[in-house]
């Protein structure tokens, strides 16, 4: 990626149409990505998502539309606000200069959570690209837990199922589509990256 723009953003989100999609606040916050979990129908969610939020969620589809990615906008903002959603955070969007419709256009976050089960600092990056049947992206949340992986565990959404294990390190398919969360023993607390992706189509 060259010669990109970069905005800097301080944001504090809180979302209320989608709320019955997500499990408990604490919870779909740390784990819950319902409108991310490789979903095709993106354009009614976004327009259902954006009728009654706060102004300041726009904040994403904002950066990415001043550094020219305006194709996959859109995809970025439901990507970002799935990331951070219970989060006070910070965003940074690059893009390609010469051509920022035609590559990817990125978010790198730092986020802090004040939650029952969480609390501190974490971070996140967003993608967003351009494909030829659409716009696909990705999110990735790392966030530290002050408890054992065996705690963190339980606060899973329901359904979610163990996979394997990678040189000691737990992948989880999470319940309801919602991605896929590595759980990363670190002392007596818990490391959690969360990953999941998104397709938007025409």
């Amino acid at each position: 990626m060259t010669a990109i723009k970069v905005l800097v953003g301080n944001h504090v989100q809180q979302r209320g149409a989608v709320t019955h999609r997500w499990r408990p606040r604490a919870v779909a916050a740390i784990f819950g990505l319902a409108l991310i979990g490789n979903v095709c129908a993106f354009a009614p969610i976004a327009a259902a998502a954006a009728a009654s939020a706060p102004a300041n969620v726009d904040v994403f589809r904002d950066q990415a539309s001043k550094v020219g990615a305006r194709t996959c906008a859109n995809l970025y903002e439901a990507l970002g606000q799935g990331l951070t959603r219970g989060a006070a955070f910070s965003v940074k969007t690059e893009a390609n200069q010469g051509a920022p419709d035609a590559h990817i256009v990125q978010g790198v976050l730092g986020m802090t959570y004040d939650l029952p089960d969480l609390k501190g600092a974490a971070g996140g990056v967003v993608l967003a690209a351009p494909g030829a049947g659409g716009c696909e992206g990705y999110l990735v949340r790392v966030a530290p837990f002050q408890q054992p992986c065996a705690e963190v565990v339980r606060l899973l959404p329901a359904g979610s199922v163990v996979g394997q294990s990678l040189s000691g390190v737990w992948q989880y398919q999470l319940g309801g589509a919602q991605g896929q969360a590595l759980m990363i023993p670190s002392g007596s607390a818990c490391v959690v990256v969360t990953l999941s992706g998104m397709t938007q189509r025409p």
